[in-house]
């Protein structure tokens, strides 16, 4: 038996009808004799059984149940009700193909990003920040770059991480209306996170790096600041070397810089752009 789907009674009806106040309910109205009904029943109860819990169908047999649907006024079958947050969001007469039920449930279905989201936090509860941030990324795309309770999550992910760089690069793409206190708290952590992740090595190195600006300066440099996960800096001095040589130091800068990519990974947005800059390179 399927949670996600209830048969209606004077007994369940008002229980049932809270459920709305937590998830989305679709009440439809039908008779097992009237065929068109029927049908259109049974594709709502597939729709239920596709979209696994996103939200409840009930369903009110009109033959046996003729008081709630005296109640309800119903003078067509079938007749349906689109409820959410305790809400009749919508209603129509008659049956609907495919189509139109998608177009017309996109009312009170969660939006994709909003399943990604919640589907990341799941993940950041449990501090599986690697796992999160794939969804976090298909989240914010999906949203075209205008959710910013995604971003600011996004953002939050990779600060969590001390990953500093890509979390300013989402902050920086949200809009300035949304630049709340939560937006400037953010900004303020990845400040902390930058001055403690300057040390007096990198700091030696980068003068000198700016009196010589040599390969093997430049591998030490990108390596403290891997460590210090600037990567993007780190990338970017590498980045510098291969374009004038390829096999700076034997290869080992081309080595170095695959390397840092391959330690952070595919889901970071910064592999991507120092990957397609390579190719560039290479082909």
């Amino acid at each position: 038996m399927n949670p996600s789907i209830i048969d209606i009674n004077e007994q369940n009806l008002n229980e049932t009808l809270q459920i709305s106040q937590q998830l989305p309910l679709v009440l439809v109205f039908y008779t097992p004799s009237h065929e068109t009904s029927q049908n259109f029943t049974a594709l709502l109860e597939r729709f239920a059984e596709h979209h696994q819990g996103q939200f409840v169908l009930a369903k009110v047999n009109c033959e046996t149940e003729q008081n709630i649907a005296m109640q309800f006024q119903i003078r067509a079958l079938p007749t349906t009700y689109l409820f959410k947050e305790g809400q009749a969001l919508d209603a129509f007469q008659g049956a609907l193909d495919e189509q139109n039920l998608q177009q017309r449930l996109s009312l009170i279905l969660p939006k994709e990003e909003e399943i990604k989201f919640n589907l990341a936090l799941d993940y950041l509860q449990a501090e599986d920040y690697n796992a999160a941030l794939p969804l976090l990324k298909e989240a914010w795309d999906l949203s075209n770059h205008k959710n910013s309770d995604i971003a600011l999550l996004y953002a939050e992910t990779y600060i969590a991480m001390k990953k500093t760089e890509p979390a300013l690069e989402i902050l920086n793409k949200m809009p300035l209306q949304d630049r709340d206190s939560r937006w400037q708290s953010l900004q303020a952590q990845i400040e902390l996170l930058v001055k403690a992740a300057d040390t007096p090595e990198i700091q030696q190195l980068q003068e000198d790096f700016a009196r010589n600006p040599s390969p093997q300066i430049a591998l030490k440099l990108a390596i403290q600041l891997h460590h210090a996960n600037r990567n993007e800096e780190a990338l970017d001095l590498l980045f510098g070397i291969l374009k004038n040589n390829l096999d700076a130091e034997n290869g080992e800068v081309k080595q170095q810089f695959l390397s840092i990519l391959a330690a952070i990974g595919n889901n970071d947005p910064v592999t991507n752009k120092y990957r397609r800059l390579l190719y560039s390179l290479l082909y």
